[in-house]
């Protein structure tokens, strides 16, 4: 039985020892086994982050002692960039400033037991994703370049260079954006605009004349291409 290393933070004593047993029945349901350690501040969560070790999971209320949850969330995907990041709170009005956290789900404390089904569900979706997806690509220098498609975001052109934008940074490589999009087409990248190709899974909506991705950026979209970024992205809803 795979055991994974759940961590919770909330300064709402009561409310740990409910979430821990909850998350530790709902992982022996699906054969998972998990003994979550329990935080009742951020500081507490911190020393066991950069002294003990990370965990794989994260269930972080917002509002918590010395930092607030988003901040945490920030450090430990600093630490680990790996670690899934779930949110249990009672500021709903903070939804949007998650975001950029790219969390795994929101719970609302005011619609806990439901909103907890639906994100333990969404997380263990993620946890039984295969590994990164990779692809070699050749630059016009010669130099063969290891992508990490699950992480790249969008590309952007920049005159005889494009830009990687994805989850861990960005990086220049030398090569026409045509030759990009045709590696890219088995693995469905979408061509939004001339200068730009996006990953559909970073796309949170589609608007008049712009993409705007998880994390509410907002990409340039071609107005005669609308129509077709549209069919191409419901598409990939349909099969992801």
């Amino acid at each position: 039985m795979h055991k994974f290393r759940v961590a919770i933070c909330d300064d709402e004593i009561l409310l740990l020892p409910q979430l821990s047993s909850m998350v530790k029945s709902f992982f022996r349901s699906q054969n998972f086994e998990t003994e979550p350690d329990t935080f009742a501040s951020a500081q507490e969560l911190l020393h066991s982050l950069y002294h003990v070790a990370p965990h794989d999971i994260y269930f972080l209320d917002i509002d918590i002692p010395e930092l607030d949850g988003i901040s945490l969330a920030e450090k430990i995907k600093d630490c680990n960039p790996d670690a899934h990041i779930l949110f249990v709170s009672a500021r709903e009005e903070r939804v949007f400033d998650t975001f950029r956290i790219h969390p795994l789900a929101f719970v609302r404390k005011s619609n806990f037991s439901e909103d907890m089904k639906k994100a333990m569900k969404t997380l263990m979706e993620h946890l039984e994703k295969p590994a990164d997806q990779m692809l070699n690509f050749q630059d016009e220098l010669g130099h063969i370049l290891s992508l990490n498609l699950t992480r790249l975001m969008y590309i952007e052109a920049n005159e005889k260079y494009q830009n990687l934008v994805s989850t861990d940074g960005s990086n220049l490589i030398r090569c026409s954006i045509s030759d990009l999009e045709k590696a890219l087409v088995p693995h469905q990248f979408i061509r939004i605009h001339r200068g730009y190709l996006v990953n559909p899974q970073y796309i949170y909506r589609i608007d008049t004349s712009s993409i705007i991705l998880d994390g509410s950026q907002k990409l340039p979209l071609s107005r005669h291409r609308k129509k077709e970024v549209q069919n191409l992205f419901l598409a990939y809803n349909k099969t992801s």
